[in-house]
């Protein structure tokens, strides 16, 4: 198994939608929060030409696994939507894309990025990768946003 990290063609626009939905239904059940960003963005939102914007691929054999976003800021960058494959998790392609993520990011202050408080899994990752809270917020009905960033 030979997997390349390279950033996304329009072409992997449809894959990388296909799975970030699915990965981020398990959240939506969690927070029945079904109109999150990631489970309703189009094709037509995502702007691969964005100087403020880097999506990265992982691809095993010619087929896209997963992918991570980078959104830049004056001094930081937000890392979004990392989203694997049901049939590629737990394979370490989650934190493959993180660090490669990270190397975007050489020049700024911080890198920061949020998930849901009982994301578990979730936060476990970033916080093995050096990730650090630095604010909880309530969302809804009484569940938290944890915010981690990385220095």
């Amino acid at each position: 198994m030979d997997l390349i990290i390279r950033r996304a063609k329009t072409e992997d626009i449809p894959r990388i939608l296909e799975i970030q939905k699915k990965a981020f239904v398990v959240q939506a059940d969690k927070y029945d929060a079904y109109d999150i960003p990631p489970m309703i963005e189009a094709a037509d939102q995502i702007n691969l030409d964005s100087s403020k914007l880097v999506i990265l691929v992982a691809e095993i054999d010619g087929v896209v696994t997963g992918s991570i976003r980078i959104a830049y800021g004056e001094n930081d960058a937000e890392i979004k939507r990392l989203s694997i494959a049901d049939e590629f998790q737990k394979q370490g392609i989650g934190s493959r894309l993180m660090k490669e993520a990270e190397t975007y990011c050489d020049n700024l202050s911080r890198i920061w990025l949020f998930t849901g408080g009982q994301s578990y899994e979730n936060i476990n990752l970033y916080k093995k990768l050096g990730y650090r809270t630095f604010k909880e917020e309530h969302w809804k009905d009484g569940f938290t946003l944890i915010y981690l960033e990385k220095k």
